[in-house]
């Protein structure tokens, strides 16, 4: 009598191990009848949204970019300045990349859609068309270096067409596809979390208004300067190194002691003065003495 029962009890706890595995599985696995979104409809959402994140990269460039000369059209002068070049004001490529991957990773992770993607109607969810957690949106979004390239998302769309999820590197790496926002029910917020959301985006707008505005008016003549010294625009030429001393504030202008070495070996000390013509002209150099 106790052989069959243990056999019983055997065949039944096999049974419950076999279907606890399968409950686990399901859970994180893809829903197969689940509908992901076409690539036509995430191409006119990134669209959107590179335009929405070129105007950020273009804030951050002319806020807290240096000015490079990207080409000489003639030779330096007899001072050792050019008279005449092309150049450009940037924060550098990983900055930029920084503005573009919290873009999308701020949006993503608050809302599960960023601009772009709630006026085309779709979002970002889990295999299973739950939301996509705060561990799954960076890594997603970080795999944009690699997806974006070499142009226009080349790398991604192309993964993306052959998979059949449509799921880009980062969507493979991350666990995450994009649905049409009408099937993903289980992925949609609260009119709560939705409040805490746009409580949280005002507050992250606030700060970066704020902050690039204290930036530009405290923070920005001395990479002005640095310009100039770089270009050849201070008296003697191009600059090899420089020290500033305190800032002297005047209202609308500041002036500089500085005391820097030309590329030519000449040590030369005096003041530099410049004036702000407002937040979107910003500041501008508008003196400078020296003896060398």
């Amino acid at each position: 009598m106790v052989a069959p029962l243990t056999k019983i009890a055997q065949a039944y706890q096999s049974t419950a191990v076999r279907y606890q595995a399968t409950e686990t599985v399901n859970r994180t696995a893809p829903a197969p009848s689940i509908e992901t979104a076409t690539l036509w409809a995430r191409t006119r959402a990134i669209i959107a949204d590179v335009i929405i994140v070129s105007i950020l990269q273009a804030v951050v460039n002319a806020v807290f970019g240096s000015e490079y000369i990207t080409n000489l059209i003639t030779a330096p002068g007899t001072s050792g300045g050019f008279s005449a070049f092309n150049s450009t004001t940037t924060v550098g490529d990983f900055w930029l990349w920084v503005v573009a991957i919290g873009y999308f990773s701020v949006f993503e992770g608050l809302f599960g859609q960023t601009p772009g993607k709630a006026i085309v109607g779709i979002r970002v969810t889990d295999l299973g068309g739950r939301r996509a957690g705060w561990r799954a949106v960076p890594i997603r979004n970080v795999l944009r270096l690699i997806d974006s390239l070499p142009a226009v998302y080349l790398v991604g769309a192309l993964i993306a067409r052959f998979s059949v999820r449509r799921q880009r590197l980062g969507d493979h790496l991350a666990g995450t596809i994009v649905v049409p926002t009408r099937v993903a029910a289980e992925a949609q917020l609260s009119q709560a979390e939705r409040q805490r959301g746009l409580r949280i985006m005002v507050a992250v707008i606030v700060l970066f208004i704020v902050g690039s505005a204290a930036f530009s008016y405290f923070g920005r003549p001395p990479i002005v300067i640095g310009n100039a010294a770089r270009l050849g625009q201070l008296p003697g030429g191009r600059v090899g190194s420089y020290s500033l001393g305190e800032a002297e504030w005047h209202g609308s202008s500041v002036t500089y002691s500085i005391q820097y070495t030309l590329t030519s070996g000449k040590g030369c000390a005096g003041s530099v003065t410049l004036d702000s013509n407002g937040f979107f002209q910003g500041w501008q150099l508008s003196g400078a003495q020296a003896s060398c």
